[in-house]
């Protein structure tokens, strides 16, 4: 903590440095070997975490994953028992010292409508069922969308590591040329200057890094750990080959959530089916036999009872026009999740496409072009052809593009794993 301190101590009396300078002063800079410790004090993971154990355990341990599941196997056990007919009656009845009666009933409901309950349960149960597939969906897309933020955040570390060396490498060199009179004391301040604001851009990486790692091991249900994750494996360049309109086929097709919402129009259905039939009438059968004790014959009674539903019939009207309501309810949502599901499938394509596009562009052409304006402006500096502020632009702007070239192909399979949560299946191999 106390040298990050000193660092920014350094950086905030960079003038005083520069004015020290500029009036003649001679100072021999010693403060850059002191950050060496700092350099080597970055964390570094010697085992590999691929994404494909990340997904499987995710799968296995994830806790939303596992209550989605749980609640769908709750509704799909109530099937049975909403098929099953009512609980039968027993029941014994004393007349008096001599008379007893003994009772069983049984009620009957009109056929079919026992089928209708049950069928509205299935779909319910299938309901719960693509909910518990779409949550998988959901969750898996936040473990690949934390494995790139954690990758980035470990690549961004390592880029910043070689951008230390290099400007420890141009320090040396403006210290050298320096001893010889062969530039100011201004190259070697700046030099020294840039060295540790990069060191105190490394402590906010590893911030970022630990951010990403505390998410991940949130999703996979992980208690947070000192030991580090491992080093994620670096995704390659796998092209998207289906065009929008093979992706909404196959959305439409594939998508849980349609499919949620394609069972839940089925189960209103089934209601108001079930709804109409509530207007039939049920039969309760029921058997008692009387017994004596003072000498009188014993004797059986058989009763069968109507039950006269539309009797009333604005009372089961209003539950037909509410179950109705609910079925256009239903259909309003599925339509709703269609297009939603146009909209994001064309959005994610658009974005995942850009960002391809620009990850093609750096690795073919700005990255090279940037690696070669360092080379050039490193031995133009070193001949004394070029500035220190030209060989510092050069690195600036060499490091700038390296981080956005890793941003790109982070937000490219970022998009991706979006992609393929709205489509409901894998599109691209991860390639690491």
């Amino acid at each position: 903590m106390r040298k990050i301190v000193s660092f920014l101590t350094l950086l905030m009396i960079q003038p005083s440095w520069l004015a020290a300078q500029d009036a003649g002063a001679t100072a021999s800079p010693s403060a850059l070997p002191l950050a060496e410790e700092e350099i080597t004090n970055v964390e570094t993971a010697p085992t590999t975490l691929s994404l494909a154990e990340v997904l499987e355990e995710a799968r296995n341990q994830n806790p939303e994953i596992l209550a989605a599941k749980k609640k769908w196997l709750s509704e799909k056990a109530r099937i049975l028992g909403l098929k099953s007919l009512p609980d039968p009656e027993f029941g014994v009845e004393f007349w008096g010292a001599h008379e007893k009666w003994y009772d069983a009933g049984q009620k009957i409901l009109f056929p079919g409508k026992l089928h209708l309950k049950g069928k509205a349960q299935e779909h319910q149960s299938l309901r719960y069922q693509e909910v518990y597939f779409g949550k998988q969906n959901e969750i898996l897309e936040k473990v690949k969308s934390a494995y790139y933020s954690y990758f980035l955040a470990v690549r961004q570390i390592d880029i910043f590591q070689e951008s230390v060396s290099l400007l420890k490498r141009f320090s040396k060199v403006a210290e050298n040329k320096y001893s010889v009179n062969r530039t100011s004391q201004s190259d070697v301040l700046k030099a020294q200057v840039e060295y540790f604001k990069s060191l105190n851009a490394l402590v906010t990486l590893k911030q970022d890094k630990e951010t990403a790692e505390a998410e991940l091991n949130a999703l996979l249900n992980r208690k947070p750990s000192i030991t580090p994750l491992g080093k994620p494996q670096e995704p390659g360049l796998a092209t998207l080959n289906q065009n929008y309109d093979q992706l909404i086929k196959t959305a439409l097709e594939r998508r849980p959530e349609i499919h949620a919402a394609e069972q839940q129009v089925s189960q209103e259905k089934a209601l108001v089916s079930s709804s109409w039939a509530e207007l039939l009438p049920d039969t309760n059968f029921q058997y008692s036999r009387r017994t004596f004790n003072n000498g009188l014959k014993d004797d059986n009674i058989f009763i069968a009872r109507f039950s006269v539903p539309f009797a009333y019939p604005w009372k089961q009207g209003s539950f037909i026009k509410s179950e109705k309501l609910s079925l256009e309810e239903a259909r309003s949502a599925l339509a709703s999740e269609e297009n939603e599901t146009r909209y994001q499938v064309k959005s994610f394509l658009v974005k995942a496409q850009t960002a391809r596009r620009l990850i093609d562009q750096y690795k073919t052409s700005v990255i090279p072009q940037a690696e070669t304006s360092l080379k050039v402006a490193t031995a133009g500096y070193e001949s004394g052809s070029l500035s220190f502020l030209d060989l510092l632009d050069s690195e600036r702007t060499w490091l700038q593009f390296q981080m956005e070239y890793y941003q790109y192909l982070a937000q490219y399979w970022t998009y991706l794993a979006a992609l393929e949560r709205v489509v409901g299946e894998d599109l691209v191999p991860f390639e690491g």
